[in-house]
């Protein structure tokens, strides 16, 4: 089951950041007079008055400017308590939300207890089990002539995927080098590395293209990424690309930041 406390942290920011951002735009109305905004509607024209001290004031044509200033001092006002009042309920939530204490319930029973019990969540390392199972590796029969080995004793075709292959262990992101993909309508592929982010338990594909400043090599991949898109696997969604050239290497950092962005 998904954990949604990050997810529940950055909407908590994100109210931080409207905060900020309301009480510059209240800064700017600062001078308006006390009172508020009093509406009416004849033959279909609206018409503005201005209430103060229980006394209203018609609002000329030439002093709507100033209504505007009052009108969104009092709504700036209303959205900075209503920001106010949504993180106070999220932060409490937030302190006292923990999902994973279901699947603690099976983890913290004794093993003989266990014996007698089948959880009703699938437990992560019983799920990424069956998800290696699923999506097998090694599925390629083209020979691999190279003498790159990844930390986990794989043979990979270059330095690059071994790159990737070895942070994606480095961060326990669970991977298959090489699994057989049939794309709709086309062929069997076999993608670089299939990936899980456990957290969501959602599937990505993982192409490395290496040389595209080989004109001929990137058109064919190009065409194999249309192929992709054309099955339903779409950039960012559930498909990432990590690109080299003969002038540029491959970016560690940035497939450290696509680990981040779509595995963890």
């Amino acid at each position: 089951m998904e954990n949604y406390r990050e997810i529940l942290k950055k909407q908590l920011e994100e109210l931080e950041e409207l905060q900020k951002t309301t009480k510059k735009e209240l800064s700017k109305v600062k001078n308006a007079p006390e009172g508020h905004i009093h509406i009416s509607e004849s033959n279909g024209v609206y018409q503005y008055y201005y209430v103060a001290d229980g006394k209203r004031k018609y609002i000329k044509k030439k002093e709507m400017n100033q209504a505007r200033k009052i009108a969104q001092r009092d709504y700036d006002n209303e959205f900075l308590q209503m920001t106010e009042i949504l993180h106070g309920r999220l932060d409490r939530f937030i302190s006292s939300y923990d999902i994973g204490v279901l699947n603690e319930l099976y983890i913290h029973k004794s093993e003989a207890r266990k014996q007698l019990i089948t959880p009703l969540i699938k437990l992560d390392e019983d799920y990424i089990e069956e998800w290696r199972g699923m999506h097998p590796a090694a599925q390629n029969t083209f020979d691999i002539a190279s003498s790159f080995i990844t930390n986990r004793g794989e043979r990979v075709r270059s330095k690059s995927e071994k790159i990737i292959a070895d942070t994606l262990d480095r961060y326990g992101i669970p991977y298959q080098y090489e699994p057989l993909l049939e794309l709709k309508g086309y062929h069997t592929v076999y993608p670089d590395f299939v990936v899980l982010n456990v957290r969501t338990r959602k599937t990505f594909y993982w192409e490395h293209l290496g040389i595209i400043s080989d004109l001929e090599y990137a058109t064919k991949n190009f065409k194999k990424i249309e192929e992709y898109e054309d099955s339903g696997y779409l950039l960012g969604k559930n498909l990432i690309i990590t690109t080299e050239s003969d002038r540029r290497q491959l970016d560690v950092s940035l497939v450290e930041e696509k680990i981040k962005a779509f595995l963890l």
